[in-house]
């Protein structure tokens, strides 16, 4: 990557950073051709693209680097995410779940398939999920869980693993 580019990068997600989304994409959209289909770039296109509500393009972008790059568990996050905005649910967790099968360690899937579950009803299901976290990630998730409206038929189980993490960790 030459400085031009690195530079290009940096602008970018300054503008990200300041929710100038729309001054993201005209940055991007000025990289050379070259540039245009590196990762790099497309996550950044799509990161754009979210804040802007732009989400069936977003997942435009995402569903082939499944089959392109399906090694980076971004794209099956990112994917879901638009898809679970631009389609559904449904069509959101079934790529998780092809996702998870692909980076089983990935917890941020495990989360985001607790969070599909339990907005679509599947609450123990959820808290299923929700459990298996390791518990030296456990605190961070719960914290994040207990902010997160998907999950919000299961804030009272999280309060309690809460208190019981946190005496787990007393005790040790």
């Amino acid at each position: 990557m030459n400085d031009e580019i690195a530079a290009s990068f940096l602008r970018v997600t300054g503008y990200l950073e300041l929710g100038l989304a729309e001054d993201a994409m005209e940055e991007l959209d000025a990289l050379p051709q070259e540039a245009q289909e590196s990762r790099v770039v497309l996550h950044l296109r799509v990161d754009a693209m979210f804040r802007m509500g732009q989400w069936r393009e977003a997942m435009e972008v995402c569903l082939p680097m499944l089959e392109q790059d399906p090694g980076d568990p971004a794209w099956w996050i990112q994917a879901a995410f638009a898809t679970r905005r631009a389609d559904s649910i449904a069509a959101a967790e079934a790529i998780l779940q092809r996702g998870q099968k692909q980076h089983p360690e990935q917890l941020l899937i495990h989360y985001n398939l607790a969070c599909y579950a339990c907005v679509q009803g599947r609450v123990e299901e959820a808290l299923a999920l929700l459990s298996r976290l390791p518990a030296e990630e456990k605190k961070t998730f719960l914290e994040m869980a207990l902010k997160d409206d998907d999950l919000a038929a299961i804030h009272p189980r999280i309060v309690a693993w809460q208190r019981e993490h946190s005496a787990e960790a007393r005790e040790s």
